[in-house]
């Protein structure tokens, strides 16, 4: 899984993309697409 910049929404956390699309937080199990974090 990669590193991106951003963070949850809900937790603040860092989010991570995961191998098979979108981006996960690991911190409460929130599934993000790219739209949602570009906000």
């Amino acid at each position: 899984m990669k590193h991106p910049r951003w963070r949850c929404q809900r937790c603040g956390e860092r989010v991570y993309e995961h191998i098979e699309g979108g981006y996960q937080c690991h911190n409460c199990e929130r599934w993000l697409e790219v739209s949602e974090l570009e906000e």
